[in-house]
């Protein structure tokens, strides 16, 4: 249980520092690019974006530690704590405090997570009353494959809209696809404790490869439409929630305390959901000119604090 509660509060630290980092860089590309490989290419000519992706990478290691220490719905939880890190980051580059809101809906977040964890593993033999969760078998399997067609089919809706419609479902897809990723990590690290050739023969490898690049490409169009106080709440709530309803409801997840750790947990998700929302919208945005667009052929400066829009950032993975 140690080991899951640091290494996933680990993740969350490392994924809202680089998702802080990339969001500055993905929201600079143009339009054009979206949902396209092109994206990536343009991205990874900056170097600042190509420091957040690294310093999230380590934090997929962390994250991946926790997914093999713990549950699914838990894990999910804590790693949502990455919006908190990200707002604190953004406030330190704009120099501004923060407001009383955004400190109340931040210590909210961290009260709704600690509630739900204690909610959920305080009697362990409520989780042990049952089969033992399948995390590598079927039930992963069908929920990483309808998490990842729900995020396709918001991700399609998405590309076909403008302005704030798009930046909605484009943020709702890659919630969606977060919660599939980590899906499919849970499986892999359970999978690779049985060595390389249960590895070489499960779909979680390949699921992995296939779900991890789709994933990064779709997280990067959502940042790009450029508006982070809709897309940043947005992922930051569907992710856990998502999460949550596919270990309850597929991988045999269950409260430790019964209905009463049921009901609990499910209002924890929803208070700690709105305490994002309300912890993203607390940052004002900057009255400044649309930043300059990435030349696809030109290598840009990272942007300065003051030339930038202030925003809390982009979710992670």
């Amino acid at each position: 249980m140690t080991v899951m509660i640091i290494s996933a509060l680990l993740a969350a630290a490392l994924y809202g520092t680089g998702a802080a980092v990339e969001q500055r860089q993905a929201a600079r590309a143009p339009e054009s690019s979206a949902a396209r490989p092109r994206l990536l290419v343009l991205l990874a000519r900056q170097p600042l974006w190509l420091l957040g992706f690294a310093v999230q990478v380590t934090g997929f290691a962390a994250h991946a530690v926790a997914l093999r220490s713990g549950p699914l719905d838990v894990v999910q939880m804590l790693v949502a704590a990455e919006l908190v890190v990200a707002v604190l980051i953004v406030r330190l580059w704009s120099g501004r405090p923060l407001s009383l809101t955004a400190w109340a809906a931040a210590l909210t977040v961290v009260a709704g997570i600690a509630s739900f964890l204690l909610l959920t593993t305080s009697h362990a033999a409520g989780r042990g009353a049952g089969p033992a969760p399948d995390y590598a078998g079927l039930p992963a399997m069908l929920g990483a494959a309808v998490a990842a067609a729900a995020a396709a089919a918001f991700a399609v809706a998405g590309l076909r809209a403008a302005g704030r419609r798009r930046a909605i479902l484009l943020a709702v897809a890659a919630g969606l696809g977060d919660a599939c990723s980590a899906v499919v990590t849970m499986a892999f690290s359970h999978v690779a404790a049985h060595g390389p050739a249960a590895m070489a023969t499960s779909w979680t490898v390949y699921a992995l490869i296939v779900g991890g690049a789709g994933n990064v490409l779709l997280t990067q169009t959502a940042y790009q439409t450029g508006r982070p106080l809709i897309t940043l709440p947005i992922i930051s709530a569907v992710t856990p929630a998502a999460s949550v309803a596919i270990g309850l409801g597929l991988l045999g997840e269950t409260p430790g305390n019964g209905v009463t750790g049921a009901v609990g947990a499910g209002i924890a998700v929803v208070v700690t959901s709105l305490a994002l929302a309300c912890l993203a919208r607390s940052i004002p945005e900057s009255p400044v000119l649309e930043p300059k667009k990435i030349s696809p052929n030109a290598r840009v400066a990272p942007p300065s604090p003051a030339a930038q829009p202030l925003c809390p950032a982009g979710a992670p993975r």
